[in-house]
């Protein structure tokens, strides 16, 4: 099929974040973790631990409290997080690690336990059996580099972007770097009109 003007929606993927034993069973993307709560019904682990760069993990730890599954903890790398994230995670009685990483995990045949490091350089070994990573978004561009579009570093999003790309293609939602669900919206609708104007 051949098209005078196509809309690209076709989202974003989740990072992982790199560190010792993050392939250990039982680590997995924070995206993963909800899939499984919201979509399946499943409780992927009795004792949650969460880390982030960003506040889309937090989501992941409200949603597996919504769902009566244990928060053993909140890693995010960022100096600092907002007030509102912060004071959920009092109020649930979650232990909170703000500046620090998980540096380790352990477990003879599944996770067990992580390694974190505080941003004073302390080490806390916090028992786990799910780790939910969130590294933050990419944009899933492939479609337009195959079709000769040059992507665009953000420092908004710390990914790329389409950039340049074939004029009959137009990009939206995720994919064009909007993650909220009004920007998706918004980037819809505008990639929607402004194809049907070349028909």
């Amino acid at each position: 099929m051949v098209t005078k003007r196509a809309v690209l929606a076709s989202g974003s993927y989740e990072r992982p974040i790199a560190f010792g034993g993050n392939d250990r069973p039982g680590v997995m993307l924070a995206s993963a973790v909800r899939t499984y709560l919201n979509r399946y019904g499943v409780a992927p682990g009795r004792r949650v631990a969460i880390f982030t760069t960003s506040d889309d993990g937090w989501q992941t730890a409200r949603d597996c409290l919504g769902a009566g599954i244990e928060v053993s903890a909140i890693v995010d790398v960022r100096p600092e997080v907002s007030q509102q994230l912060y004071d959920f995670a009092v109020r649930e009685g979650v232990r909170r690690f703000v500046g620090a990483e998980v540096v380790a995990t352990s477990g003879r045949q599944a996770l067990s336990a992580m390694t974190v490091i505080d941003k004073s350089g302390e080490l806390h070994e916090i028992a786990t059996d799910c780790l939910a990573v969130s590294g933050g978004f990419n944009p899933n561009l492939y479609i337009t580099t195959h079709l000769g579009g040059r992507p665009k570093w953000s420092d908004a999003i710390h990914a790329f972007t389409p950039g340049s790309k074939p004029s009959h293609i137009h990009v939206a939602g995720a994919a064009n770097g909007e993650f909220s669900l009004a920007g998706a919206f918004r980037s819809g609708a505008e990639a929607g009109l402004e194809a049907a104007r070349d028909l």
